[in-house]
């Protein structure tokens, strides 16, 4: 059974999207089958993948928009391939933000992308969702479909006092609707010259020792530069920095979630 991990934060501009395809692909390196699943849309990660989102015929919010199962063609026809071998995209468009107007009307929407997912639990290892900079509707729906929760967080003020808001949320969908839900934050745009990215990268590992990753993603322009290149960092500068720490990314997500289960 899929792997299912939400890379969420309700704060914009803290690498959760450059983080899903960055991962994904450091996963499919390790010769995982990756699914990513833009849930934006800004449809940036569908972009950072090569496409243009404006000439999709399937998106995702065809998928969520559609009255009971989507036959299995239609379904088929959504996923796109990527630059890089192993790794898949489930693609977004504008019209996903009507999508999630219209969810909150249907009964137990928040279990509707869980049911999407559920065709493709034996085709993939891992899934990933990158989500929108939100806590609504999309949101709700990705956590609830996740196993894990990987949280990009900045190392600057405003980023890390965020930090509550989304962990109260994450503790009412565990309450609600996923009780095996496990959280992972991960320091990201971190800039070692800099005196307070240091100071709060000290206390974000000091105050959630028990939830924070090792791994720490620093500043690199490449990461800036890939997505316009449609390819991953990975393979745009596969001996960056920047392609280190998510090769390093990789190897410890598959650690931490060795011992997964089916929830």
């Amino acid at each position: 059974m899929s792997k299912i991990i939400a890379i969420s934060n309700q704060k914009g501009g803290v690498a959760k999207t450059t983080t899903c395809m960055s991962l994904g692909a450091g996963l499919a390196e390790l010769g995982q089958r990756v699914l990513v699943v833009d849930l934006d849309s800004q449809a940036n990660l569908t972009v950072a993948a090569g496409l243009d989102d404006e000439a999709l015929a399937w998106s995702i919010a065809d998928l969520l928009a559609a009255e009971g199962d989507t036959p299995a063609e239609a379904a088929e026809a959504v996923i796109c391939p990527t630059a890089m071998a192993g790794l898949k995209i489930l693609p977004a468009d504008l019209r996903l933000a009507g999508t999630e107007r219209l969810l909150y009307d249907k009964p137990d929407y928040e279990f509707r992308l869980a049911e999407i997912l559920s065709r493709w639990e034996n085709v993939y290892d891992i899934i990933l969702l990158d989500c929108p900079p939100s806590l609504g509707a999309i949101t709700l729906m990705a956590l609830t479909a996740a196993r894990y929760v990987v949280a990009p967080v900045q190392c600057e003020y405003y980023a890390a006092r965020g930090l509550n808001r989304l962990l109260d949320i994450v503790g009412a969908v565990k309450d609600r609707t996923n009780p095996d839900l496990r959280i992972f934050l991960l320091a990201t745009l971190y800039d070692q010259r800099n005196k307070i990215c240091r100071e709060i990268l000290g206390r974000l590992q000091t105050h959630f020792s028990d939830t924070m990753l090792k791994t720490v993603i620093g500043i690199d322009t490449r990461l800036r530069e890939s997505p316009i290149a449609g390819v991953p960092v990975l393979l745009y500068a596969p001996s960056t920095r920047a392609s280190r720490h998510y090769r390093a990314l990789a190897q410890e997500i598959m650690v931490k979630t060795a011992d997964h289960r089916p929830a």
